[in-house]
């Protein structure tokens, strides 16, 4: 009779199991799995939260059908009836977004993220699409966060900034493997048209000791469309006032075990432009080929992701051909690059994977000046290997790994040979510890010995505070390092006739960054806003102060006293009305550093600097869009040249307004904008332009735009 009733009481259980459990996924709107989301039945107190691949198990003693709860920080909620026990998939949206208008629909173009604990803005592809953004470097018009501008009056190369500091101080990868360092800090932004990125990610002070030791102010991480989410072709043709044409072609492949893109694109610029009539060409002759190949493959044990990219890229400057004896300047680079990105996902272990990323580069540059010569190679290897484990749950997640970084520079300036070889092998942990209470800590540290500089430790913390699922305060401090590359750096003072002094035994670069900050999304008059707010300073221990206080001269020498950058900035974001958004934002940058032994403001670092853009589309079909950003540029600092005007010492504030109109089609788009429209350029921006060749020429003093008001447009055909 006892085995009976057991049987009896077997099948019972069988049968409620049956009845009342559910399995499932959570992930976000890309697919990827949201860790510690809590699924609650509704009405009762029973619940479990998803583990470190997004899953979870909840058992019910009832029948079906049954109503669920999934909810996640900074995630919108959703309810879920489950009718029965198959396995169940709940997508949910972040809840914090900058609604913007796009080509298609009413999505987010701006994304400020509420679960991330670092402080991340991204930007999407329909966000760059509101300005020409030919390559990286115009990719940031309509942001506040990071700075763009000339780096001389010649070469047509620009620079970013970001917290008042230089772009060689905040960290470029892409998918998250360096990109842009060595020898591609001069030109290198110019390198990755737009159209192949899909997102940029702007993270702001100490980042993940993952990704390395060389975010002082933050990183940029492009990540380029992926087969899956590209159009099967795509092309792109823009041309400008200038004459300056623009061919980008991309295919994706997507079917079969291997999917992949294939990214093209060709500049060419060949017309002789003087608008200055001051005998230089007003932007640089170009001719480019860029060609990039991805292939993917993916399973539910390993993903393996390939990158093959090969760039040949001429420039030729300088003083029109009916000059006699002209100031040439030319700029050829060669690049071949191969970078790797391979995981072992491991499904039966929970919390637990392995990955490895590789990257290898051979970059050849030969520069010309004028009378001055530089020639260089960079020959460079990169190794990540990273494991992650949990301890006892998976709410407590442990990241681990070793890196190795190896760069060869043969170099020849004028007649001297700077050649080095540094190699840095580095150790890492990262600690992360999701809490019930919408807590999240993530902690860690690296070790990294250089072959010159010996060994550096670099703790970084990061903390994040949900008070409630529209609200978010972040805390972070860390340690960077790098190896400075005086002159690789630091090519626009070719565009002068300074000398250049190199202090002997250049230290490591070392520096502490420290931030806060504040974001709240809520309701104004029915329609959605928010409110960001944060401030960082980043202390240097050791900088290489690169000194053009001497008019003469170009100096390099190790920091002795302080240098500092103090960064405040505000951001709004409201939808005015339907399909009409408003983005404000205001920022104020404190940039010091000692030359010779006197603190000083930075040079060429504007205080103040302000952002309103405006956004908005005919109808939810967007078959109009409009665009137009007005910068504010406040006072900065010049260094002493005898032929700056009146001995001007501080610049004048400015403003530029860029603005493009979009008709869409249905399969293509076109459009019309214009750069600099109120037509503002910095007077004189060649010193001495009148003997190049003499010792007063200086074109690298620029504090303001060296072009004037410049027309474009273009088509974007896709098809699928």
């Amino acid at each position: 009779m006892k085995y009976i009733v057991l049987i009896a009481l077997q099948i019972s259980a069988l049968f409620i199991y049956a009845q009342g459990h559910v399995e499932g996924k959570i992930n976000d709107q890309k697919g990827l799995p949201l860790i510690g989301a809590k699924i609650v039945l509704e009405n009762t107190s029973l619940g479990t939260t998803s583990d470190a691949n997004g899953k979870f198990h909840l058992d019910f003693n009832g029948e079906f059908p049954f109503d669920i709860k999934v909810s996640f920080v900074g995630f919108q909620s959703k309810n879920v009836t489950v009718k029965d026990n198959s396995f169940l998939t709940v997508s949910l949206s972040e809840s914090v977004e900058i609604e913007e208008v796009t080509v298609e629909s009413k999505v987010s173009t701006t994304e400020l993220s509420m679960v991330n604990p670092l402080q991340v803005q991204k930007i999407s592809s329909k966000e760059l699409q509101k300005a020409a953004c030919c390559n990286l470097s115009e990719s940031f018009e309509t942001n506040a966060t990071v700075d763009v501008s000339f780096t001389d009056a010649v070469s047509g190369a620009k620079q970013i900034k970001m917290l008042g500091l230089d772009g060689i101080y905040t960290q470029i990868t892409q998918e998250n493997v360096p990109l842009i360092r060595g020898l591609s800090s001069a030109y290198g932004l110019s390198y990755v048209p737009g159209t192949w990125i899909e997102s940029i990610q702007i993270i702001k002070g100490a980042g993940s000791v993952i990704n390395g030791f060389e975010s002082f102010a933050g990183q940029i991480n492009l990540e380029y469309f992926k087969p899956e989410n590209a159009d099967k072709i795509f092309w792109n043709f823009y041309t400008n006032s200038e004459s300056k044409f623009e061919n980008n072609l991309q295919f994706a492949k997507k079917t079969g075990k291997w999917t992949s893109n294939l990214y093209t694109s060709i500049n060419y610029h060949s017309k002789e432009v003087d608008k200055n009539e001051n005998g230089f060409l007003d932007m640089p002759h170009v001719k480019s080929i860029n060609v990039l190949n991805r292939w993917l493959t993916e399973t539910e044990s390993y993903r393996i992701n390939l990158i093959g990219r090969v760039l040949f890229d001429e420039r030729e400057g300088g003083q029109i051909r009916s000059i006699s004896n002209p100031y040439k300047v030319l700029i050829d680079n060669t690049l071949l690059e191969f970078n790797s990105k391979s995981g072992l996902k491991m499904p039966d272990k929970i919390g637990k994977s392995v990955g490895l990323q590789t990257a290898f580069r051979r970059h050849k540059q030969a520069i010309k000046f004028g009378l001055t010569d530089y020639n260089a190679l960079q020959e460079s290897a990169y190794l990540n290997l990273i494991g992650q484990t949990f301890i006892s749950t998976t709410d407590h997640l442990l990241k681990y790994g070793i890196s190795y970084y190896a760069d060869i520079y043969t170099e020849n300036y004028e007649t001297t040979y700077f050649d080095r070889v540094d190699l840095t092998t580095g150790i890492f942990l990262e600690y992360s510890y999701i809490s019930p209470s919408e807590l999240t800590i993530v902690t860690g540290i690296r070790g990294d010995y250089h072959n010159t500089h010996g060994f550096e430790y670099l703790p970084r913390l990061n903390l994040k505070y949900n008070p409630s699922d529209q609200t978010v305060v972040r805390l972070s401090a860390g340690k960077a390092m790098r190896v400075a590359n005086p002159i690789a750096e630091n090519t626009s003072y070719f565009a002068s006739s300074r000398e250049f002094e190199i202090q002997d035994s250049l230290g490591v670069e070392v520096a502490w960054n420290y931030g806060i900050n504040f974001t709240h999304c809520f309701k104004l008059f029915e329609r959605e806003a928010s409110f960001n707010a944060d401030a960082y300073r980043t202390d240097f221990e050791n900088q290489v102060i690169v000194d053009i206080e001497d008019p003469t001269k170009l100096r390099f020498y190790n920091l002795d006293g302080e240098s500092y950058s103090n960064s405040i900035q505000f951001d709004f974001n409201y939808e005015l009305y339907d399909r009409f958004d408003v983005k404000i934002a205001y920022k104020i940058n404190q940039v010091y550093s000692t030359y010779d032994g006197e603190k000083m403001l930075a040079p060429l670092v504007p205080e103040n600097r302000a952002l309103v853009n405006f956004a908005y589309a005919t109808d939810h079909i967007n078959k109009w869009m409009f665009d137009a950003t007005w910068n504010y540029i406040g006072e900065s600092r010049i260094p002493y040249h005898p032929l700056i005007e009146d001995n001007k010492t501080v610049s004048d504030p400015f403003y530029v307004i860029n603005s493009q109109v979009t008709k869409k089609f249905k399969t293509y788009d076109v459009y019309l904008g214009g750069e600099n429209l109120l037509n503002y350029k910095q007077e004189n921006p060649i010193l001495g332009g009148d003997d190049p060749f003499g010792s007063n020429f200086d074109a690298s003093i620029i504090w303001a735009p060296v072009m004037g008001r410049l027309i474009y447009t273009g088509i974007r055909l896709k098809i699928n």
